[in-house]
């Protein structure tokens, strides 16, 4: 029988709905929702995705599990605290829901539509955020991973922070930057050869260049926050109809941009993180 609320899938109350009341959704996508929920065993409160899956989207599922469970912890990532699955008896293969930190509503995407003032982008607070994104890139750098999918919908602010902090999630786009080490093997990632990926893998916007083919390392990562670092410390280029990012991808600097605060600083700090992708924030 079709369910008419989209959030309470009746095949799915043993195995999810007994342990949590949903509260309200937060989002909806073309693979699922997600929403706040509280865990009915203490009351504690998470944000939970649940997929819907089918043939051809369980093995994208499984690897976001995988890679969530591969990455490890860091506070610059969301907290996933459990994950369910239920196999339907319909047409429909089943849900798989994975419980995670609950954060603040707004995400970096939404921040950056609202604040819109140089007063609401202190430079202080801006280099702030960068750092801590890189660290969070870096940590997912050393345990051989790619995000793929970095942009400011993908970054949010964990709760009682009073936007301070930041937590990269989404990583069901992440993939191994090395798919065959050796076991064992202490190469080292310069001396790795070019490793295939998916080409086109990505939100078209943040990808680098390369990232449209299939040879590519963890440095897109880098030059995706490149381009969330440009949005960040630089106010909407006067020019109408001419974006932030495509003007960084075309490697000009508009004059215009020389009446906005800390430009000129924000500058050499774009100019290293992107090129030569290389930047260190010990």
């Amino acid at each position: 029988m079709q369910v008419k609320d989209p959030i309470i899938c009746t095949e799915c109350v043993e195995v999810f709905h007994s342990n949590y009341e949903i509260v309200s959704v937060l989002g909806q996508g073309a693979f699922g929702v997600v929403f706040h929920a509280h865990r009915k065993r203490d009351m504690e409160e998470f944000a939970v995705k649940r997929l819907d899956l089918d043939a051809a989207t369980l093995s994208i599922a499984a690897r976001e599990v995988n890679n969530i469970t591969s990455i490890g912890c860091h506070p610059g990532f969301l907290i996933f605290e459990e994950v369910f699955f239920n196999e339907h008896h319909t047409k429909s293969m089943g849900h798989l829901y994975i419980a995670m930190e609950l954060c603040e509503q707004l995400t970096l995407k939404e921040w950056l539509q609202m604040a819109q003032t140089a007063r609401s982008r202190p430079w202080c607070l801006m280099s702030d955020w960068i750092k801590q994104l890189a660290r969070a890139l870096d940590h997912l750098h050393k345990n051989n991973f790619i995000h793929r999918d970095l942009k400011p919908a993908n970054v949010f602010f964990p709760r009682g922070a009073d936007f301070k902090k930041l937590k990269i999630g989404d990583f069901g786009l992440a993939t191994r930057a090395i798919v065959n080490l050796e076991e064992g093997g202490l190469q080292s990632l310069m001396e790795q050869t070019a490793q295939k990926h998916t080409g086109g893998a990505g939100t078209p916007y943040y990808m680098a260049p390369e990232q449209t083919g299939e040879i590519y390392d963890e440095k897109v990562d880098i030059f995706a926050l490149g381009l969330i670092s440009a949005e960040l410390i630089i106010l909407n280029s006067p020019m109408e109809g001419v974006c932030t990012n495509d003007i960084i991808r075309s490697g000009q600097w508009p004059i215009a941009w020389l009446d906005y605060p800390d430009a000129m600083k924000s500058f050499f700090l774009i100019k290293f993180i992107i090129f030569p992708n290389l930047i260190r924030f010990d």
